[in-house]
């Protein structure tokens, strides 16, 4: 079973060490969104919201959205 895009989000930012605050701010979104993403409660997805949080985290779009086990690009 893959993991949904929030749990991603969350391991990768645990394992950065970074609080939601700080991923919303590299990000340039709302930490109320990272929240939200995480606990699952958010009414969408936008493909530009998994690109931003993907370039923050430095891992590729296709592992946050569970279509790659590769965290990194292999571009």
């Amino acid at each position: 079973m893959q993991a949904p895009v929030g749990d991603r989000v969350r391991r990768v930012r645990r394992a950065q060490d970074l609080t939601q605050e700080e991923l919303a701010g590299m990000a340039g979104l709302n930490v109320i969104t990272i929240s939200r993403l995480e606990k699952g409660t958010a009414k969408a997805v936008y493909a530009d919201t998994v690109a931003v949080l993907a370039r923050a985290l430095q891992v590729s779009s296709d592992y946050l959205l569970g279509l790659s086990e590769q965290e990194r690009c292999r571009c």
